[in-house]
């Protein structure tokens, strides 16, 4: 192969790679921003849902209250991607934490809206808290009040 020959396919080899690169660049980009605007109308969709104090405490803390349905039970839903779920005690003291997410990839603010509804809701709780995972305190265990509900 002539070396002229062999320079123009080495060009062309580099130019097509350089447009690969720079597509897969820009669908990342766009990828992104879609994940950043259902992310925004998420949290805009989770403050609707809360009440001013628990929009006072979400915006403060990182995290809200919430009083079950059915049980009366205290739950403090915070911003975290697993396990973020505390169920409250007397005195505030966690009792166990709880883990229940959808399947699939949805903002955080959409998981924790979901969780508040189900929580909420009497109707709801009881067979939220049945799929739920369950995650023991080691304080609380150590202090002996671990019951099984």
């Amino acid at each position: 192969m002539p070396v002229l020959d062999r320079a123009s396919w080495l060009f062309a080899r580099c130019t097509a790679w350089w447009q690969a690169a720079r597509r897969t660049r820009e669908k990342l980009r766009q990828e992104a921003l879609q994940r950043a605007h259902a992310e925004q109308r998420a949290l805009s969709l989770l403050l609707g849902l809360l009440n001013a104090e628990q929009r006072r405490e979400f915006q403060a803390h990182g995290y809200f209250h919430v009083i079950g349905g059915s049980t009366g039970d205290r739950y403090r839903i915070r911003l975290d991607s697993a396990v973020n779920i505390d169920v409250l005690g007397e005195h505030g003291i966690i009792r166990y934490h709880l883990c229940a997410r959808p399947t699939g990839s949805l903002p955080m603010y959409d998981v924790m809206a979901g969780q508040l509804l189900h929580l909420q809701d009497s109707s709801a709780e009881i067979g939220f808290l049945s799929q739920a995972n369950r995650h023991v305190t080691l304080s609380f265990a150590a202090m002996g009040r671990w019951q099984e509900r």
